[in-house]
């Protein structure tokens, strides 16, 4: 969007309300709306300048969804986080970018890095959510960025520490070089977070494109104590369905790899592709599966799309795409995450 679009929207909430026909009522309705609502009221209209997007856990019956916001560094979004109330981000995640912005040799300035911030809205009474999880991630580029974040270990580690306001040390070094080492063998960390909101100083690591093939060989590595078997029946159970490369989402905590396991999978389509019938074969094998509730996976089978709304601001096309599905492997269960994303393009 532009500036001229954004004129007749008082906050990213009402914007939102033009569009509340194009959310399936089995991914986002009822109270789980009024969450999402609390929360957008309260973010400018400008948040939608950037690609915003949804959590949606397939197995819980309730209708509710965490929310994401894109925080790019030096943007009027940022700005607003630099100034807006505690609640919306931490004690210190304010001025963990005023520091990242004013040091020339910041983290965020050496690497390009971007932030993505992650609302658990689903599990809380509107309007009362915790600080949300914090995400720093490499920005996409053609070239891939001048510096990987995975290249400087100890500056993430001590801009997630200042972003989440916790002290120097907070995040166990020793267990997190473990890991970089067996990361590094075969692939890269792109994201690192941490989740001030849950009251636990553990750090999630995103390790994208590994081989399927490959997968329980880098949970090895990293000394995983999860079931390996049912890693490899997972996956077994998709292929053909899915991106042969997967995302590995892991919590490193001072006692290890914790139990939890993410797999983040992606349909061997282009991403940002808008027919849900690119979707609609792995929802029904995760429904087939029991891995997912039917209305759910429906829902999120119909959340791709192209829609042109007519709002206050004038015409808006509105697209709507599925970002990656996510296996979640915890003890002897496999739960299933749907990630869809929104971007807002304003036409006169």
């Amino acid at each position: 969007m532009n500036r001229r679009s954004r004129i007749a929207y008082c906050s990213l909430g009402s914007l939102l309300e033009e569009f509340h026909s194009l959310f399936p009522p089995a991914l986002i309705d009822g109270s789980g709306w009024e969450r999402v609502e609390a929360l957008t009221t309260r973010l400018p209209a400008y948040t939608a300048d950037s690609r915003f997007g949804f959590e949606f856990d397939l197995s819980d019956a309730n209708a509710t969804a965490d929310f994401c916001a894109i925080v790019l560094p030096g943007s009027r979004l940022a700005d607003f986080y630099e100034e807006s109330a505690l609640d919306l981000a931490g004690p210190g995640f304010g001025a963990f970018l005023v520091h990242q912005r004013e040091a020339p040799q910041s983290f965020l300035a050496r690497t390009g890095a971007i932030i993505i911030l992650e609302y658990d809205l689903a599990g809380s009474p509107p309007g009362q959510h915790g600080p949300p999880g914090i995400f720093i991630t490499n920005r996409d580029t053609p070239d891939g960025p001048a510096v990987h974040i995975h290249d400087e270990p100890d500056g993430l580690i001590t801009a997630l520490e200042s972003a989440a306001s916790w002290e120097r040390g907070a995040i166990d070094r020793d267990q997190m070089e473990r890991v970089w080492a067996a990361v590094a063998v075969t692939g890269k960390v792109k994201h690192a977070a941490v989740m001030p909101g849950r009251g636990s100083r553990a750090v999630r690591l995103i390790i994208p494109g590994v081989g399927h093939g490959d997968i329980v060989e880098m949970l090895e590595r990293l000394q995983w104590t999860g079931d390996p078997g049912l890693v490899a029946s997972a996956l077994t159970s998709v292929a053909g369905l899915v991106s042969p490369r997967a995302g590995i989402s892991i919590d490193v905590v001072p006692q290890g790899v914790a139990p939890r396991l993410g797999l983040e999978l992606a349909c061997p389509v282009e991403r940002l592709r808008t027919d849900p019938a690119d979707w609609k074969a792995l929802t029904n094998r995760l429904t087939d599966n029991q891995w997912c509730l039917p209305a759910k996976a429906d829902g999120l089978a119909a959340w791709p799309g192209v829609e042109m709304v007519f709002g206050e601001g004038g015409l808006y096309k509105v697209v709507q795409t599925i970002n990656h599905i996510k296996l979640v492997i915890h003890q002897d269960t496999v739960g299933v995450k749907g990630y869809g994303a929104i971007d807002v393009l304003w036409s006169a």
